[in-house]
C-alpha cells in the first residue's frame, strides 16, 4: 500500500473510527472486545492510543464476525428479561393487578446496575406470546428468564415464580410467596433479593436502599395506584380521566405518598402527550404533583423523572437532560428515560450523543416501534433520509393504529420524495384517525405536496392550531407544508413555534430538511437561523 493509500486508509483515534462506522464511541470499544472490531495500539503508548484502517474494518463487516444491528447487543451474563405474571384469579378483571406486579418487579431490578433488565414495553409485547422461553431469550440477547403466576383471592396474594436459565434450559430458582394485598410491595421486594441472590449480584449501598419497599399500605390505595397506571398508558380521554380520578381516590385513602404523586403527575401530562388538552393546566397540575413528591422524598427518581417530563413539555430541555442523567445514573436501566433522554439529544443536534444512548436503549426494549425508529430519526437529522425509510415502514407496520406511526411513515416517505406510496398511506388512513392531529396534520401535508392550498388551508383551524403548538412535532411538519405551498411567512410562524418547543437542531433545518429548501433564502429564515446556531451552540455537550 503507497503512502498516501496508508493516510487516507488509515483512522487516527477512537473519535475517527466511531466516526466511520456511525457510532458512539463506547459502542465501538465493546465491539472491539465482544465483536473482534480490527484495532490496533500503537507501541510504547498509553492503551487508548489506538488507530485502524477503514479497509480492514469493510472485511471485517463483510466476514462471519460482521457488524452487529443497533438491536443486537452483545449477549451478558447478568441480563434478564421478566415475562408478564399470568393472572391465575378467579376473575379475569384481576389482570391489571397480574401486570401491575410485572411492572414493579422490572422496576425494582432495573435499579440494579450490574443487571440489564428488558424494559416494560418490550416485556409486555410478549404476553401471552406462544413462544418457547429458549427463543425469546436468544431474540432479546438475555441469559435468564423470570415467568410466574399470581393468584388473588379476597385480601390473599399467592405468587409463584421460577427464575429459567434459557441457554441451558435449566432452573436457577423458584419460590412461592404467600402474603396479604397489603404487604405486595414487600413481596415484590422479596422477588427482586432472591433474584440478585440467585444471580449472585453484589449490591450498593445506594442499591440496596432503592430495593427497600416503599410501600402503599392500604389495599385499597394499592389497587388504585395499579388501576391508574393501567389506564394512563391507553392514552384515551376516558381513560386518562379515570387514572386520575382513582390517584385522588388513593390520596384521599392514604394521605401524602410519594409514588400516587408521581403517577398522578404522570397521567396529567397524559392529556398533552396524547394532545388532549394542551392548555397551561395539566403542566401546572403535574408541577404541584413533582413539589410534593420531592416535598415527601428528596431523593425520588420518580420525581426526578417527572420533573423532566415537565421541563421537556415547556421547552426547557437543557434542563430535561439534566434531570433526565441524573434520573439514568440512578436507575441505569429505565428505557423511558433513554428515550426522552435520547430525543433531548437529538432535537438539541446532540446526535453523537444520542446514539451512545440509543444502543443502549435498543438492548433494553427492542420490541418497542418507536424505539426502533430512532436510530433512523438519527440518520435524517444528519441528512440520510433514505436510510430511514424502511425502519418507519416497519414501525408503521407494527403499530398501525397508531396514527402517529403513520404520520412519521408519510413524512418519511414526503422527504423522499415518494409520491405514489405516501398516497397509498394517505388514502387508507382509517375513518377514526381521519380527525386526530397526526391525521389532520399528514391530509394536509398530502394537499401540500399536491399544491392544494385551499384544501390544505380547510384543515388548520384554530382548534387544530393550539393542539399541534404543544410540542416541536406538528410544527415542524407543518412548516415543511406551508413551504411547499409557498406560504413563507406560515412556515416561518411554525417553525418559530418549533424553535421555541426546543427544536434547535441547527444543522438539520439549515441544511438537511429538503422540505425548507424554498425557505432557505428568505431573510426570516436567516435571522430565526441566526437564533438557533445561538441556542444550538450554547446547549451542553
Amino acid at each position: 500500500m503507497c503512502a498516501v493509500a496508508q493516510v487516507e486508509d488509515r483512522l487516527e483515534s477512537w473519535k475517527e473510527i466511531a466516526a466511520y462506522l456511525k457510532r458512539g464511541v463506547r459502542t465501538v470499544r465493546r465491539w472491539e472486545h465482544d465483536e473482534g472490531l480490527p484495532v490496533h495500539r500503537h507501541q510504547h503508548k498509553a492503551l487508548g492510543s489506538v488507530y485502524a484502517f477503514k479497509s480492514e474494518i469493510d472485511a471485517w463487516r463483510q466476514s462471519g464476525s460482521r457488524m452487529p444491528m443497533p438491536s443486537a447487543a452483545p449477549l451478558r451474563l447478568k441480563s434478564i428479561v421478566v415475562l408478564p405474571f399470568t393472572n391465575l384469579s378467579d376473575d379475569p378483571n384481576d389482570e391489571y393487578f397480574a401486570d401491575g406486579l410485572t411492572d414493579e418487579v422490572i422496576a425494582d431490578l432495573s435499579t440494579i446496575r450490574a443487571l440489564r433488565v428488558i424494559s416494560r414495553t418490550s416485556s409486555m409485547a410478549l404476553k401471552q406470546s406462544p413462544r418457547d422461553l429458549r427463543s425469546i431469550a436468544a431474540d432479546l440477547r438475555v441469559a435468564y428468564v423470570l415467568e410466574g403466576t399470581v393468584r388473588r383471592s379476597g385480601n390473599r396474594l399467592r405468587v409463584i415464580a421460577q427464575l429459567i436459565d434459557a441457554a441451558a434450559d435449566d432452573h436457577v430458582w423458584s419460590g412461592k410467596l404467600d402474603s396479604t394485598l397489603e404487604d405486595a410491595f414487600v413481596v415484590q421486594e422479596q422477588l427482586a433479593r432472591q433474584i440478585v441472590a440467585a444471580l449472585r449480584l453484589r449490591l450498593t449501598s445506594d442499591e440496596e436502599r432503592r430495593l427497600s419497599p416503599h410501600p402503599i399500605t392500604d389495599a385499597h390505595a394499592y389497587e388504585c395506584y395499579l388501576r391508574a397506571r393501567h389506564e394512563a398508558w391507553r392514552w384515551q380521554k376516558d381513560a386518562i380521566d379515570h387514572a386520575v380520578h382513582l390517584l385522588h381516590t388513593g390520596i384521599g385513602v392514604i394521605g401524602d405518598n410519594p409514588r400516587l404523586y408521581a403517577a398522578l403527575g404522570f397521567a396529567q401530562l397524559q392529556y398533552r402527550e396524547a394532545a388532549i388538552d394542551v392548555s397551561e393546566r395539566p403542566i401546572a397540575e403535574a408541577e404541584a404533583c413533582a413539589r410534593r413528591v420531592f416535598a415527601l422524598d428528596s431523593k425520588s427518581i420518580e420525581g426526578l423523572r417527572l420533573q423532566a417530563w415537565i421541563h421537556y413539555a415547556r421547552g426547557r430541555i437543557a434542563d430535561a437532560v439534566a434531570d433526565l442523567a441524573a434520573a439514568i445514573e440512578a436507575d441505569p436501566n429505565n428505557a423511558d428515560a433513554l428515550l426522552l433522554l435520547s430525543n433531548c439529544y437529538l432535537i438539541s443536534g446532540r446526535v453523537a450523543s444520542a446514539r451512545i444512548l440509543l444502543d443502549r436503549l435498543l438492548s433494553l426494549d427492542p420490541l418497542t416501534p418507536l424505539t426502533r425508529c430512532m436510530p433512523a430519526f438519527a440518520d435524517i437529522l444528519e441528512g440520510r433520509s433514505a436510510a430511514a425509510i424502511e425502519p418507519y415502514r416497519q414501525m408503521f407496520e407494527m403499530d398501525r393504529d397508531n396514527p402517529m406511526a403513520r404520520l412519521f411513515y408519510a413524512w418519511v416517505l414526503m422527504i423522499n420524495q415518494r409520491p405514489a406510496e405516501f398516497e397509498v398511506l394517505l388514502h387508507t388512513l382509517p375513518s377514526h384517525q381521519r380527525e386526530t392531529v397526526p391525521g389532520q396534520i399528514a391530509r394536509f401535508l398530502g394537499h401540500a405536496l399536491s399544491r392544494n392550498e385551499q384544501a390544505a388551508g380547510a384543515l388548520i383551524t384554530p382548534e387544530l392550531e393550539s393542539r399541534a403548538s404543544a410540542t416541536d412535532v406538528f410544527p415542524r411538519f407543518l412548516a415543511g407544508g406551508y413551504t411547499l405551498l409557498g406560504q413563507h411567512d406560515n412556515a416561518i410562524r411554525w417553525l418559530t413555534t418549533a424553535v421555541e418547543r426546543g427544536f434547535i437542531n441547527y444543522p438539520f433545518l439549515n441544511a438537511h430538511d429538503p422540505l425548507l429548501a424554498d425557505l432557505r433564502s428568505r431573510p426570516a429564515f436567516i435571522r430565526l437561523m441566526d437564533d438557533v446556531r445561538r441556542r444550538w451552540n450554547a446547549f451542553p455537550a
